[in-house]
């Protein structure tokens, strides 16, 4: 008889904090033919991990949320009573379901649902996606059993925790794209080097809005896929399909535009010589894993400059480049692309990032949720 197992998922506040656990899903799927299991998600009411995770078809759940800011603000005050009631909805959410382990991705999300399955008595893994580790994760450790790790120098902030090297969770698929075939479907020239342009999936209005005005000469030598992101309720990809539409019918097969990208993901990466992105953990992880070059713009209002520190361990071992906000013109970003893109730079950045591969912790994590299931 095969055993049965029941999984619960937290984490989110961006794509970064949701994909790890979408590969963990299809890694326990692709590999449960000598087990039977169940699902459920755990997350916010309007954040970005809803949308991705029920297209998934994956069983979700809704509780109170607060931020946990580092600075004086009233909403700190309010905030203490969501995550209270968070917690307790979180508390009814897992009696209810009876999982066998909870595992939390991260965010201010998943402090609740960590602090409720301790409670329970409910095993609990936390994973870390990041070099510094998050606030959240942080908190969330002082209830984990284990904690699992992309990076080992991670384990300074887990000091007096059991933790565990597991690299990152990434959806297999991101592996599988097919460039010959991506060409075709996106109908560009495969003589031109590609650009991928990218602030996530909640977008980057400084991005977009300097990358609109380099456009037209980029799209004179190079195709490109730009990702706007829902930035300004959609206006930013609005105004990018304007551009679009008024581009001659060669120019317009150079740049395709989306708000989000689902399924394309794959093909796109397989097509990219260069990505000029945000630096979230989950696209720094992503382009490293599949040995993209990159022009990173971090958000200046990331925690503890989060997204900079990101950048920097890729700009370290010779992967990508960083441009601050600040510092942000369609001059320099212009400057900086046909320095990478139509030099031998690009192939040296890609063979750097070979030589320092992040690798898949997908096998890994499943291993260790078993494991902690099983107790």
């Amino acid at each position: 008889m095969k055993k049965k197992y029941k999984f619960a998922f937290t984490g989110g506040g961006s794509g970064g904090h949701t994909m790890p656990v979408l590969a963990m899903i299809q890694t326990i799927k692709d590999h449960s033919d000598n087990f039977e299991y169940s699902l459920l998600y755990i997350g916010s009411h309007n954040g970005v991990e809803k949308e991705l995770i029920k297209s998934n078809n994956i069983e979700y759940r809704s509780i109170s949320t607060g931020k946990f800011r580092r600075y004086l603000s009233i909403s700190n005050f309010f905030d203490i009573f969501r995550i209270f009631i968070g917690i307790k909805q979180s508390r009814k959410i897992l009696k209810d379901f009876k999982p066998d382990v909870l595992i939390s991705t991260g965010g201010f999300v998943s402090v609740p649902p960590v602090i409720a399955a301790k409670k329970l008595k409910i095993p609990i893994i936390i994973h870390e996606q990041t070099i510094d580790a998050g606030l959240a994760n942080k908190i969330a450790a002082r209830f984990a059993d284990k904690i699992a790790l992309t990076f080992n120098d991670s384990k300074k902030y887990f000091l007096k925790k059991d933790t565990v090297l597991t690299g990152l969770p990434i959806r297999q698929g991101l592996f599988n794209g097919d460039k010959k075939a991506a060409f075709k479907k996106f109908n560009f020239d495969a003589n031109l080097p590609v650009i991928y342009f990218t602030g996530g999936g909640l977008g980057c209005h400084i991005l977009n809005l300097t990358a609109l005005k380099i456009l037209p000469g980029l799209i004179e030598k190079s195709n490109v896929i730009f990702q706007t992101g829902k930035a300004l309720n959609n206006r930013d990809f609005f105004e990018m399909k304007k551009f679009k539409d008024s581009l001659n019918d060669k120019e317009k097969n150079r740049l395709v535009v989306f708000d989000f990208i689902r399924d394309e993901l794959a093909d796109i990466y397989a097509l990219a010589d260069l990505a000029v992105a945000r630096s979230g953990a989950g696209t720094v992880n992503e382009l490293m894993a599949l040995n993209i070059p990159a022009i990173f713009i971090p958000l200046a209002i990331a925690t503890k400059n989060e997204q900079l520190r990101n950048a920097r361990y890729v700009e370290k071992i010779g992967g990508g480049i960083i441009i601050e906000e600040r510092d942000l013109s369609p001059e320099i970003l212009l400057k900086n692309i046909n320095d990478i893109l139509f030099t031998n730079k690009a192939i040296k950045m890609k063979e750097n990032l070979k030589k320092h591969s992040i690798s898949n912790g997908s096998k890994n994590m499943l291993n260790l949720i078993l494991e902690l299931a099983g107790r």
